[in-house]
């Protein structure tokens, strides 16, 4: 396998991750419609653990970025897979930010009930 098939293989990965991180975007935007501002409370969804992972994928996603966009202004021969790969880590990063925050909002949902027309199936 060379150099050239691993950067295909990344740039899989990461047009994935793109995706990804826009279905995550779109479900937290149908989420935040569903939650009632006027009751929520920063402290019943929002803990110190939350805050520390989302400051280290928040610091890990510019790390990443500046890594990148430093040594890929270097020119260094033969490095297109690095960069790729710094890349691939920062979007990583970007996707677990939204992913928590997408879990933490869902519990803050008003849950929606089915329909009765849907719940009364078995009853004719």
């Amino acid at each position: 396998m060379n150099a050239y098939d691993i950067y295909k293989y990344i740039e899989f990965i990461i047009f994935s991750l793109y995706l990804i991180f826009i279905f995550l975007l779109i479900q937290i935007l149908f989420l935040w419609k569903d939650i009632d501002r006027r009751k929520l409370q920063i402290k019943d969804f929002i803990n110190d653990s939350f805050f520390k992972k989302n400051f280290i994928y928040i610091f890990l996603f510019g790390l990443f970025f500046l890594v990148h966009e430093f040594f890929e202004g270097i020119n260094l021969p033969n490095s297109m897979v690095f960069f790729e790969f710094l890349e691939m880590l920062a979007l990583i990063n970007l996707v677990l930010f939204a992913r928590d925050w997408y879990a933490v909002l869902k519990t803050c949902a008003h849950k929606k009930s089915l329909p009765q027309e849907l719940t009364n199936i078995t009853k004719q």
